[in-house]
């Protein structure tokens, strides 16, 4: 099986990169880019944080939905859980006009799911997941 920086290589040769040399290793690699996320989301944080403060209350930027809809990758099983729970909402309690929309707003929109502790309890998933889709290509 490879390894990631394998993985690594062979997308960067599908776009027409540069492979990395064999001496930079898999926790190089993901040091790199945790680091980026890191100071990415940091500033971000902070600003998003000074903007909220200086702006409007929390609870309004909480519940306002970004002008365009972001799309993305889901697993089946995540696909499956989500028509689920849509199901759920409407048939078991009534609401109708529940959607997947609205429930991964109200997943993820928990500020405890953000915290740098948070994220590295999913690390391994998270390059789990990388891996898959380099895998699976």
């Amino acid at each position: 099986m490879a390894d990631y920086s394998q993985l690594m290589n062979l997308e960067k040769k599908e776009k027409g990169q540069k492979p990395v040399t064999s001496v930079q290793s898999t926790s190089q690699s993901i040091n790199q880019s945790t680091n980026r996320s890191t100071d990415q989301s940091s500033s971000q944080s902070t600003s998003q944080t000074l903007h909220r403060s200086n702006s409007q209350p929390a609870y309004t930027s909480r519940s306002k939905i970004v002008d365009k809809p972001k799309a993305f990758y889901i697993t089946e099983r995540l696909d499956k859980h989500l028509d689920d729970a849509v199901r759920y909402f409407q048939e078991k309690h009534g609401i109708k006009k529940v959607d997947r929309s609205t429930l991964v707003n109200v997943l993820l929109d928990n500020d405890a799911h953000w915290t740098d502790e948070a994220l590295d309890v999913v690390l391994e998933r998270v390059i789990s997941q990388l891996t898959n889709r380099l895998i699976n290509r």
